[in-house]
């Protein structure tokens, strides 16, 4: 067992009588210097893309620089981690000038809605969609509503919460398996998807602290049965990729960590409190340190164990991503200052991210935003 690992597992994990921030709650204490430090990196990163994949023609945002072709602009895949760079930016920071960025993005996002979808409204992948038979993913409804969850924790609005509490009706009326159990990857039905697991567990638990809705948590609860007993845990105790696929994936483990600490927490359930510990300790040891894997996909691992640090405080949820954040600024950035590069600085294969992607700008510069929104722990 590596270093990280014991001492996840000697921290213990204690998280009665904590509290998740609230919705639109200020940031009660000035930002520490490294706060501001990763403020202002992410407030530039955000700069950046507005400036170079900024569509004005069609009033959005395009998913690769100088794109030419006829459907251009960014799917919600390609742009969910510049709305989550935006939110944590609030959150930092809840100026009248944040708030309303985040206010804007949130409108735009609402393009993607597509009521012509059955058996009820939901997030189809391009802004303007609105046929039935629409090929559309229910983890990016997951993830789509969770941004639009920090929406609404940055500003208070409760129309942000309402297109999330969408997000959840849909995945719950249209992706669960009601003969097998599970969540399928698309309407396509081609296997059940961790990532779906994850995203829409963690939106359900969200939505049901800021609610008390009996709906989300009787969601969350059923995703969370389903994929600790008949889903799909992999060999070395994880969550696997999907029911076709047992390698685990880092940004599938830490939503649903996370989703589990909340629900210790909020209803004292002994098994969720009892996975929170092993679960954390088992990913630092799978993924290591120093993450490679892909900006879009790491970014979302630690910025979900960033919201874990803000719960248990251990130092080495936050090391984690503050160590992943310095690789990202020293290497990761292109001649023109765009962070187009893994975090290592190779330039990454185009099954991961094609070029000059908006999604890997977008994915590094939310790493920084998160770390401005969580000070750092004091030092020992």
């Amino acid at each position: 067992m590596n270093r990280l690992a014991l001492a996840l597992i000697l921290s213990t994990l204690t998280l009665a009588g904590l509290r998740a921030p609230t919705a639109g709650a200020a940031v009660p204490a000035p930002l520490s210097p490294a706060q501001q430090h990763y403020l202002t990196l992410a407030q530039a990163g955000v700069s950046r893309a507005e400036q170079r994949w900024g569509d004005r023609r069609l009033g959005w945002y395009d998913a690769q620089l100088d794109d030419r072709e006829r459907y251009p602009l960014a799917t919600i895949w390609d742009i969910v981690p510049l709305f989550e760079s935006l939110d944590a930016i609030a959150i930092a920071e809840p100026d009248r000038t944040n708030r309303r960025a985040v206010a804007r993005f949130a409108a735009g996002a609402e393009r993607y809605l597509n009521r012509g979808l059955r058996p009820l409204p939901g997030y189809s992948p391009y802004p303007g969609d609105r046929e039935a038979d629409t090929e559309t993913w229910f983890d990016d409804n997951g993830w789509w509503g969770l941004a639009f969850m920090n929406a609404y924790r940055a500003t208070g609005t409760r129309r942000w919460l309402t297109d999330a509490e969408r997000a959840l009706a849909y995945v719950a009326a249209g992706g669960w398996d009601p003969q097998g159990g599970g969540i399928w990857w698309n309407t396509e039905h081609p296997y059940k998807a961790g990532e779906a697991l994850a995203a829409d567990t963690l939106l359900a638990t969200l939505i049901y602290r800021q609610t008390h809705s009996s709906f989300a948590l009787g969601q969350a609860e059923k995703f969370l049965l389903w994929g600790n007993t008949l889903g799909f845990s992999s060999s070395n105790g994880l969550y696997a990729a999907s029911n076709l696929n047992p390698t685990p994936i880092d940004y599938i483990e830490s939503p649903l960590i996370y989703a589990q600490a909340l629900l210790c927490e909020a209803t004292t359930n002994p098994a969720d409190c009892e996975r929170v510990g092993p679960l954390t300790a088992t990913a630092l040891k799978r993924f290591g340190q120093i993450l490679d894997f892909s900006p879009q996909y790491d970014a979302i691992y630690l910025q979900w164990m960033l919201a874990l640090y803000s719960l248990n405080h251990s130092s080495t949820l936050y090391t984690l991503a503050a160590e992943n954040a310095r690789e990202a600024q020293a290497h990761a950035s292109n001649g023109e200052g765009l962070y187009l590069r893994s975090w290592s600085g190779a330039t990454l294969p185009t099954a991961d991210a094609l070029p000059g992607s908006l999604q890997t700008q977008a994915a590094t510069t939310s790493l920084f935003a998160w770390l401005a929104v969580y000070p750092p722990p004091p030092p020992s």
